[in-house]
């Protein structure tokens, strides 16, 4: 018998080719007058900002291009202070994960009048979720994913990386969601193939984490096992034939049917892992999702049973497979993508890893495996990958 509630879903989700002319609409519907856009160094140096200058039009009140991967800290105190000197009340971001968590520290600062640390979720201190509730902020957020899968557009969490304690900084609030949502695979084309292939295993990330999570449900299992489905075929395709907008649409789409399903029932020891290794190392959390799933699934997935079944068929294998069947086949999705395949590639060292493991002990997503884990078994799992 399943118990639990479903709490986060999307708020406004506009989609498909063209959709970014949405945006004068939205903002309508919201009641903003003046849009002050946030994005990185490569999406304001392309052909995206001119197509959201264009869409905005005279709702457009200026851009802070200067997000960096990772969100430091000080970038999004940078883009609070710009976006007040628009006298903007709707941030616009566009780009990937870093970016519209960017957006969201934004409006957090607007609301809070400049301050991060109440409201920091720190359960390795503490041993809990406890934070302070944001307030409300005088700034709406729209946002615009140009990539293959960060899903933040419609989750109420973000990571805002401070480089000088090597840690993420991790927010949880309902607040945080955009108020809307713009999936224009005409955007996201120009994704280059490796930054299309991290963010979409990040996707698939939270899809696998989902179905063998301690705390799924029918629900999450429906989005995740079809999210899965089309990010095994479409994230491939997307890196091999850019241009492909139905590919490019699917794994779009697939984002957030798993960002959706995974903040309803958890991810695990994957994203827990690549909270203390993107901390430690800046490296981009699909990289270390690409590499850690198949020995996590080698871990984890005997735990879940019959329900196996789903993981396996998500993953093209027969539904009476194994999990080594499970493990390889993702090793083979990785091995189609242009990503490292080892830990060792990025610069994690044999030494490392008893650090690693213990860190990622604290981490509050640790409590959603489907099975006890200790550090020793996370560090035996890192040496699967190294």
């Amino acid at each position: 018998m399943y118990s639990g509630l479903i709490r986060d879903w999307p708020k406004r989700v506009c989609f498909g080719p063209g959709s970014v002319r949405a945006l004068p609409r939205l903002m309508g519907e919201l009641g903003a007058k003046r849009a002050g856009v946030v994005c990185g160094k490569s999406v304001a140096g392309g052909p995206i900002l001119p197509a959201v200058r264009a869409a905005l039009g005279p709702l457009y009140a200026g851009v802070f291009a200067e997000v960096p991967a990772h969100t430091p800290y000080a970038s999004v105190v940078a883009a609070a202070a710009a976006l007040k000197d628009m006298d903007a009340d709707c941030a616009i971001s566009v780009g990937g994960g870093s970016t519209i968590d960017a957006g969201k520290g934004v409006v957090l600062l607007a609301a809070t009048g400049g301050e991060f640390a109440p409201y920091v979720i720190d359960y390795g201190a503490k041993g809990s979720m406890e934070r302070a509730p944001m307030p409300p902020s005088p700034i709406f957020h729209i946002a615009v994913p140009t990539t293959a899968g960060s899903a933040s557009d419609v989750m109420p969490t973000a990571g805002i990386r401070d480089p000088a304690a090597k840690k993420k900084l991790l927010f949880w609030d309902e607040r945080m969601v955009p108020e809307a949502t713009v999936l224009d695979p005409e955007l996201a084309v120009h994704a280059a193939p490796a930054l299309t292939a991290a963010t979409g295993m990040t996707a698939v990330a939270r899809a696998i984490e989902t179905l063998y999570s301690k705390h799924r449900h029918p629900i999450s299992v429906g989005l995740a096992l079809h999210a899965a489905r089309l990010l095994r075929t479409a994230l491939p395709r997307s890196v091999e034939a850019p241009h492909d907008l139905a590919a490019r649409a699917d794994c779009m789409m697939a984002s957030i049917m798993s960002g959706t399903a995974s903040i309803n029932a958890m991810v695990s020891v994957v994203h827990a892992i690549g909270h203390v290794v993107g901390g430690r190392y800046g490296l981009q959390h699909g990289i270390s999702h690409g590499i850690l799933l198949a020995p996590a699934l080698r871990l984890l997935l005997p735990a879940i049973g019959a329900e196996k079944a789903y993981v396996l068929e998500a993953l093209g294998c027969a539904p009476d497979g194994s999990p080594e069947d499970a493990a390889r086949a993702m090793e083979a999705l990785l091995r189609r993508l242009p990503l490292p395949q080892r830990l060792g590639e990025v610069g994690v060292a044999a030494a490392d890893l008893p650090g690693i493991a213990a860190q990622t002990m604290g981490d509050y997503m640790m409590a959603n495996v489907p099975t006890p884990v200790t550090a020793a078994d996370v560090e035996a799992l890192l040496r699967g990958a190294l």
